[in-house]
């Protein structure tokens, strides 16, 4: 099971991160963004104005002003290398989302980073940006890397051009749709799965991990669906 942006509270942070694992999480999802200066930090939006008690885009601030900002809870910005070092301590799976497609550039300083904390094997880099994934998938294919898809249905033939993996929309998960992508080869995250009737959905489909808001209801509730002989996903 995976923390999505880490926890509600304290949403691509590192406070989130560490509670979501000690909740019981087995990976994190988080957002990145690129400052003026070609910084990877965490932000699900194109701005900082919803987050943080500061105002303007992200591409807008240099990764000082950025770091300067502190989230309503007085948590801060982290970059993307923070991110992942609590990734490669904790051994949690990061599903690192790109928000944007990133420029040459930077792609390179992604790369870079990863390469630098020793992520690689903890890392699943994603995107609903097509463009992103294939930019990884040419430049690092040595990297796993997903699709991160909603609204219409996919094949597994076609989920499997950009990567090792798809991370789905909850709305679109049936045990056939999941049969088929496991055929090409790929490993199924559903997101956001919040709510029992979600996640006996997700079971019963046979997905390989949830993405969830609710990391610690999610670990209760694992436990009543293994108890009863049935297997939850991780």
């Amino acid at each position: 099971m995976i923390g999505h942006r880490g926890t509600p509270e304290d949403e691509n942070t590192l406070r989130g991160l560490e509670d979501a694992a000690n909740a019981g999480a087995s990976g994190v999802e988080f957002d990145v963004w690129w400052t003026q200066d070609g910084v990877p930090v965490l932000s699900h939006d194109p701005t900082v104005d919803r987050t943080t008690t500061g105002h303007g885009p992200v591409a807008g601030m240099t990764s000082a002003q950025v770091r300067a900002l502190r989230t309503k809870r007085g948590e801060p910005v982290p970059t993307l290398e923070e991110a992942l070092r609590v990734a490669v301590e904790r051994r949690l799976t990061a599903m690192v989302e790109l928000k944007p497609t990133p420029t040459p550039s930077q792609l390179r300083s992604l790369l870079s980073v990863i390469r630098a904390t020793g992520a690689a094997p903890y890392v699943v880099v994603h995107s609903f940006n097509a463009d992103a994934v294939k930019a990884v998938r040419r430049a690092a294919p040595e990297l796993r890397t997903a699709l991160t898809h909603q609204k219409t249905k996919i094949s597994g033939a076609e989920a499997a051009r950009y990567g090792t993996s798809l991370n789905v929309s909850r709305f679109l998960v049936t045990p056939d749709a999941v049969q088929d992508w496991h055929s090409a080869g790929l490993k199924v995250y559903t997101w956001t799965a919040n709510w029992p009737p979600a996640w006996e959905k997700a079971k019963a489909a046979g997905v390989d991990a949830v993405l969830t808001d609710r990391v610690g209801p999610y670990k209760e509730w694992a436990r009543t669906a293994c108890g009863a002989g049935t297997t939850a996903a991780p």
